[in-house]
């Protein structure tokens, strides 16, 4: 599967697309070194591996939670989807300076944080709202690219 283009909101169309949240390789979920993610457990998504150290809101929201150690967001968009971006640390004293606060809101492409050689996840916690739900697997070009298209 190809990664899917941004495309304009049309106000007729629930369509609605994630876009990867850092340049780099998008693969299945499955594939995460954290095994909550990779189980599952937290909810539907991809993992992208990746090439640049900025990661950025995948799409445009209210941060409903930042985790104290910085290497986990919340956001919530106005359609009820919440979204987690988390980024894998190389330890768990590991700290990440988030540039975002809990109550911040966001655009899709906002810098939440920095991390050299990251791995990040980002996971649909409510996928059960979703009519339709498609993720897609590949390298990404830019921070427009979609990894997840949905429809409620």
């Amino acid at each position: 599967m190809t990664l899917f283009r941004s495309q304009n909101k049309n106000s007729r169309s629930r369509k609605r697309v994630i876009r990867t949240c850092c340049e780099g390789e998008v693969v299945d979920i499955s594939r995460s070194s954290n095994p909550a993610i990779a189980s599952k457990i937290l909810g539907e998504g991809v993992c992208i591996l990746c090439s640049q150290p900025d990661i950025h809101a995948p799409l445009s929201g209210v941060v409903t939670d930042v985790s104290d150690n910085g290497h986990t967001y919340s956001i919530t968009a106005d359609d009820g989807i919440v979204l987690l971006v988390c980024i894998k640390a190389d330890s768990k004293k590991e700290v990440i300076e988030p540039k975002v606060a809990k109550g911040d809101s966001v655009e899709a492409g906002d810098l939440l944080c920095s991390k050299e050689n990251a791995e990040a996840a980002v996971i649909v916690t409510n996928v059960e709202l979703t009519y339709k739900f498609h993720v897609a697997l590949g390298n990404t070009r830019t921070l427009e690219d979609g990894v997840i298209v949905y429809e409620l």
